[in-house]
């Protein structure tokens, strides 16, 4: 499980590296700034919440046998949708406050930080050489 919670940091380093320029950029060339940011980190944090959840549930599912723990998954990915769809929705109801573009560019850093992952690992050994 060591191996698991390095690469849920390496993520985590990974959604801060995909999050601070997407922020930027935004609130450069949004007109309304406060809430293209705000969407950026309504989005993010929802990121950061549903790589909690995949790591938790991971390490439960680890505990079970092969049957039970695809039933275990499968539910936790649907929680994770239905989770994902209820911060896109706040962010559409809300879009004076949270802009909605900012809030998927947000929750795509999870996808984003997977592809990150192997770069992050890569850096954090050539950190701890140094």
């Amino acid at each position: 499980m060591k191996k698991a919670k390095q690469i849920l940091k390496e993520m985590f380093a990974g959604l801060l590296v995909w999050l601070i320029p997407v922020l930027i950029i935004l609130v450069i060339a949004a007109s309304h700034k406060l809430a293209a940011a705000a969407g950026v980190l309504f989005g993010g944090a929802a990121a950061a919440g549903l790589l909690l959840h995949m790591y938790h549930h991971l390490d439960i599912a680890l505990g079970m046998d092969a049957k039970h723990a695809q039933k275990h998954m499968q539910l936790a990915t649907l929680k994770r949708f239905f989770l994902m769809a209820l911060v896109l929705a706040v962010s559409m109801a809300g879009y004076k406050y949270i802009h909605p573009a900012g809030t998927v560019l947000g929750l795509f850093g999870m996808k984003i930080s997977a592809y990150l992952q192997p770069l992050m690992h890569k850096m954090a050994g050539r950190i701890q050489k140094w």
